[in-house]
């Protein structure tokens, strides 16, 4: 079972997002972050590894490597780590309102129960 966090926005759209570990984000970073349309995040990402590339010839191919390949997994582990709180943080400022925490197999599950205890909740239909 994993955690997730449901959030309703003012017209009723209801998404879940787990809590914790993102393999997507990991794996695919700025990319991920472009799909979730974080503009900055991914744009930014993207932005520093070309300047690396364009780089290279200044530092030498093989600095070069390595310094994308550290920075590389340290953005990775970092979109790993963070990427699911990114995502509640966009929500936020989108307006959407945190309406439950719920335990579940997968999203769909999550939405389920979310919905579930929004509609016992006073306020949160």
């Amino acid at each position: 079972m994993k955690t997730y966090k449901i959030f309703k926005d003012p017209l009723g759209s209801v998404q879940a997002i787990k809590d914790g570990w993102s393999w997507p984000a990991f794996f695919f970073g700025a990319f991920w972050a472009l799909y979730h349309r974080m503009w900055w995040v991914g744009l930014g990402f993207l932005g520093v590894v070309t300047l690396i590339v364009f780089a290279e010839d200044a530092i030498g191919t093989e600095a070069a490597s390595g310094v994308i390949n550290v920075f590389s997994l340290i953005v990775s582990v970092g979109f790993g780590i963070g990427g699911n709180a990114l995502r509640v943080g966009q929500q936020i400022r989108k307006g959407y309102e945190e309406i439950a925490v719920v335990q579940a197999a997968n999203v769909e599950m999550a939405l389920i129960q979310g919905r579930a205890t929004a509609a016992t909740k006073p306020g949160m239909r």
